[in-house]
Formats: C-alpha cells, sequence, structure tokens
C-alpha cells in the first residue's frame, strides 16, 4: 500500500470514528499516524481524490485552502465501516461482477436426505447505520425535537439488528422507516444526505425491499 493510500485510510477511519458529523480536518493533521509529516499539496490530492470518489463531502476551505470539515458520504461509511478505509478494497467490491451459476437439471428428481437449514440474513451493517445516526444526530442543526422519531427509530433498528437472533420482520420494518425519515424526514438535507445510500446498499445486502 502506497504512502497516499495510507493516508487516505487513516483519515477515513478518523472521519468514521469520530463522534462528530462533520469534524474538522485539523484534527486529523494534528493527530499521530501516517499524516504526522504530510505536506500541504500532498495531503490535497488526497482529500480531491476522496471527494472524486465520492466518498467524503467537505465544507468550505480554510486560510491555507483545505477545508475546515469532512464527513464521510453513504459510501464512504460503506468503505470506512467494512473495509476499513482501504479505498482499493471498496473499488474492488463495488467493480466485483455478480455471477450466475447455472445448475443443470438432474436426469431424476434428487431427494435430499435432509433439509438444507436456513440462511440467516446478515444485518451488521444495518445496526453501524443506525449507530452512526444515533452518534451524528446530536449534532444536526435542526428545531427542537425534530430529531425525535429519527433517534427513536434509529435505536429501534440498532438494538433490534445487533441482536444474536435478531426478528427479521421488525429489522424489516425499522430499516424501512428510518429511511423514509433520512428521506423526508427534518434531517433529509443533513444526515439524510449523507447516510441515506449508505442504507440503501445495507437494505439491499440484507435483501430488504425499499
Amino acid at each position: 500500500m502506497s504512502r497516499s493510500e495510507t493516508i487516505a485510510r487513516a483519515f477515513l477511519r478518523y472521519l468514521y470514528e469520530d463522534s462528530h458529523f462533520r469534524p474538522e480536518v485539523a484534527g486529523f493533521l494534528d493527530g499521530p499516524g501516517p499524516q504526522a509529516d504530510i505536506s500541504h499539496d500532498e495531503f490535497a490530492a488526497i482529500v480531491e481524490s476522496l471527494r472524486e470518489k465520492e466518498l467524503i463531502a467537505t465544507s468550505g476551505p480554510d486560510a491555507e485552502g483545505l477545508p475546515r470539515r469532512a464527513g464521510l458520504t453513504g459510501s464512504g461509511l460503506i468503505c470506512a465501516g467494512h473495509h476499513d478505509g482501504d479505498v482499493e478494497a471498496w473499488t474492488r467490491a463495488r467493480e466485483a461482477p455478480v455471477g450466475v451459476l447455472e445448475q443443470p437439471e438432474p436426469s431424476e428428481p434428487v431427494i435430499p436426505s435432509q433439509a438444507a437449514p436456513p440462511t440467516r440474513a446478515d444485518f451488521a451493517g444495518l445496526a453501524r447505520v443506525a449507530r452512526v445516526v444515533l452518534l451524528t444526530l446530536p449534532t444536526v442543526q435542526a428545531r427542537s425535537g425534530d430529531g425525535d422519531l429519527v433517534e427513536h427509530t434509529a435505536r429501534q433498528l440498532w438494538e433490534c439488528a445487533r441482536r444474536p437472533d435478531p426478528d427479521a420482520r421488525r429489522v424489516r420494518l425499522f430499516a424501512r422507516r428510518l429511511r423514509e425519515e433520512l428521506r423526508t424526514g427534518p434531517v433529509a438535507d443533513t444526515l439524510g444526505i449523507v447516510l441515506l445510500d449508505g442504507l440503501d446498499e445495507e437494505m439491499a445486502q440484507a435483501g430488504i425491499d425499499r
């Protein structure tokens, strides 16, 4: 992994792990890690690359031309949460073709000796999105009480999806409710912009129709 890729990975993990809606970029540059001795131009190129890949969204520039704040987009959330900030791994996963295996028809009916156990849906990704909503919601500039329903729905989804044996019906219900809140509710222009496509990806992974 090149130096630029290592720094980009560390930056995405910084944004993912920080509890603020859009953390200050200076906090990353001032912290320990591979970025400690990075030049202005080198980091600006990394930020622009992540922005072009639609992994981050940024605020206005500071005195040196770097963005003051940055936050993960939905795709950035998937990259940081699923691939630990490894942009190359995230890219390969997105570009990997989805193959369909053709099963030959048997000449005679095949009767299995034992029924295969049902496949359990993986809701870990939905739990992560719900957790990010709960962490970032307090920093969103919404009117008093406007985020109550979003918080309640996100908490229900998080608590249900992270159980060892989750109720799939309830997970589907809460995921669809949260999607509607992020799409049309009072945080649609803030959290909705950042997290909606990430939630959609996790719903698709879990086999939940929108």
